[in-house]
């Protein structure tokens, strides 16, 4: 073979080696994905509500988002507001309608916004946290009725300057920087409030909510937007945060998230009605898991 044949075809032999590698990792990422979700189907979902009447029994499969006064697991027992209507619901399934539900709590998500896409994408598997209720996720998944209603609060370190009016806070707030939750709704409101009123506000976005507070606590030139229940779970700590008295959006539907597949909303629509939220039973369940503060604030 002559030199310049040689070449030729060592070119030729490079460049379909080069094709052949990038097809491989191609085909290694499509197989990765492929595993991954294949995991998560093994490890998450349960029986629909379908199986439930015609077997009599069945599993309602629960994957968390833990907040405290909502849900946490604590000691291999789980609490908290969510708990108290989930075995509440169960209680009513077996009075009204005889068939026995056994909730499988089959794992906590501590990113929020994987927290999410689970439950969206996993037939029968109830999401379990604050997840609020907004015309966009309804479009890529269901809701039960809201079980709490709540409010955004806008928080900083304690020795921060209090801020009396939101179209204040760029002078204010001079020289501040914002992180909230990533995929929730307090980074709509932040981007909001920074197109509006901070031009300059440095963003950034972390997966867990306690763990922002713990920095705002730590960082007096950084703020967020929480729920309220989250404040007044900081403020039982006494951690070294307040809060800001100014209005960010309107009150917020939280409900539990599951799939655009599911059945399971046919009978949350039955069991959590707002005649249900006026009772005394939910009101003590308030009281107990995220005291009276609550009521102070909601009349």
């Amino acid at each position: 073979m002559s030199k310049k044949r040689f070449v030729l075809f060592n070119c030729f032999f490079m460049k379909y080696r080069i094709k052949l590698t990038c097809m491989n990792k191609l085909c290694f990422l499509f197989l990765f994905l492929f595993l991954s979700q294949f995991a998560f189907a093994q490890k998450y979902g349960g029986d629909s509500w379908a199986t439930v009447k015609s077997k009599g029994s069945g599993k309602l499969a629960v994957v968390f988002y833990a907040q405290n006064g909502l849900i946490v697991e604590e000691g291999g027992k789980m609490k908290g507001l969510c708990v108290d209507l989930l075995n509440d619901f169960v209680q009513y399934v077996q009075t009204k309608y005889g068939k026995k539900i056994n909730i499988d709590y089959q794992g906590e998500e501590k990113a929020y916004e994987k927290f999410l896409r689970i439950p969206q994408t996993t037939p029968n598997l109830l999401g379990v946290s604050s997840v609020t209720v907004t015309e966009e996720r309804k479009k890529i998944m269901k809701f039960t009725p809201p079980f709490l209603f709540n409010q955004i609060v806008l928080i900083t370190h304690k020795d921060a300057p209090t801020i009396d009016n939101i179209k204040n806070i760029g002078g204010v707030l001079k020289g501040y920087s914002a992180k909230v939750m990533g995929g929730s709704v307090f980074l709509t409101y932040i981007e909001q409030i920074k197109k509006e009123h901070m031009p300059s506000l440095p963003i950034s976005t972390g997966s867990n909510s306690d763990d922002i507070i713990n920095e705002v606590c730590n960082n007096p030139k950084l703020f967020t937007l929480i729920d309220l229940t989250q404040y007044i779970d900081a403020n039982r700590k006494k951690l070294p945060i307040k809060m800001q008295n100014v209005k960010i959006g309107p009150d917020q539907e939280r409900a539990f998230s599951m799939s655009k597949q599911s059945d399971w909303d046919e009978i949350w629509n039955e069991f959590l009605t707002p005649e249900y939220r006026k009772s005394e039973k939910y009101r003590q369940f308030i009281v107990s898991n995220l005291g009276g503060t609550y009521f102070r604030v909601f009349k």
